[in-house]
């Protein structure tokens, strides 16, 4: 197909969709072309038949970015292809997008993909049908990856020593700000940039994170990171964010990478290795485990469990009372 003739294929395509653009019109022109100019790697009778839908929840959810366009068109696409073909019935966001099509599409047409494919899949559609639907949509647990070992003394010394090195007020308070909500209250990438200052409160000297999002929670700070956090949020307004910069809606968490590789450190402080740290030292202090459960914000024990092998090996000896049913004193 020449150049030439996919222009006149987007012009006659622009008019003949172009009353989708309405539904959000502030899509970006490069994205609606994109959008337009798609051609996916399906049957062309299942492309024209579901081709309207797919623009129409595209436009809805807005991407705006040339990944995050591709992969939606992409994965959504083959999905509503799937739906259509096996159902035969009209699509509606409510048709599609239920836990049931989404189970099955990724273990029947999705099964000889790997683990980390099927998971990804799974994880934007279920975000799609998040944001299209009402519907509770619950996605793939996390295929199995190496756990990195938690953070050592001397390496947590050294991204202090990065974060106090830092040239301006504001990538300070950035790097602290990430350091005490990761570090010392646990929280994925994702909910701290959801953090504002007044969701940190100190009562009686303990200082505490109320963190919002699909898991609600109120997360005391370990004391060895709750300086770090109050000096990230010292003389700020109660409504600014306490990570702040860029924010890409599709992947909210990047702006925490590209500050990380915009100022390299000796030791990078991933929040996922940070979170982490966090975790074991919780399970070393035997921490009961629906407790940390609870503030760290998981849904099951799978995930959670993994941290064991992690954690420091016990002196049965010191556990015989309690196993015998010694009376403790508490």
């Amino acid at each position: 197909m020449t150049d030439k003739t996919r222009s006149n294929d987007i012009r006659r395509d622009a008019e003949t969709y172009g009353h989708l653009r309405d539904l959000r019109p502030e899509t970006p022109d490069f994205v609606w072309h994109l959008m337009l100019g798609y051609r996916p790697h399906v049957n062309a009778s299942q492309w024209a038949a579901v081709r309207e839908f797919t623009l129409a929840t595209a436009v809805t959810l807005g991407p705006t970015t040339f990944d995050s366009t591709r992969r939606l068109m992409s994965m959504s696409t083959r999905f509503h292809a799937w739906v259509w073909a096996t159902s035969g019935r009209e699509l509606t966001v409510e048709r599609v997008y239920t836990q049931n099509n989404i189970d099955l599409y990724v273990q029947n047409h999705l099964g000889r993909r790997s683990l980390v494919h099927q998971w990804g899949v799974a994880r934007q559609l279920v975000a799609n049908g998040r944001e299209l639907t009402t519907a509770v949509l619950r996605g793939l647990p996390a295929p199995d990856m190496k756990l990195r070992a938690p953070f050592a003394a001397p390496q947590i010394a050294t991204m202090h020593s990065w974060a106090n090195r830092l040239n301006t007020i504001k990538k300070r308070q950035n790097a602290w700000g990430l350091l005490g909500l990761a570090g010392g209250a646990g929280l994925r990438a994702e909910e701290i940039v959801d953090v504002n200052v007044d969701h940190v409160d100190v009562v009686n000297g303990r200082v505490f994170v109320n963190v919002s999002g699909d898991n609600p929670r109120r997360v005391p700070v370990r004391h060895a990171w709750a300086r770090v956090l109050l000096k990230s949020i010292d003389d700020r307004d109660g409504d600014e964010r306490v990570f702040r910069g860029p924010v890409i809606e599709e992947y909210r968490p990047r702006i925490i990478q590209t500050f990380l590789t915009d100022h390299p450190a000796q030791v990078r402080p991933t929040p996922a290795r940070l979170r982490a740290s966090w975790i074991v030292h919780h399970l070393n202090n035997d921490v009961p485990l629906p407790v940390l459960k609870e503030l760290g914000g998981f849904r099951t024990y799978d995930t959670l469990a993994r941290y064991l092998e992690l954690a420091k090996p016990r002196d049965l000896s010191l556990y015989t009372g309690l196993l015998i049913g010694e009376e403790l004193a508490r």
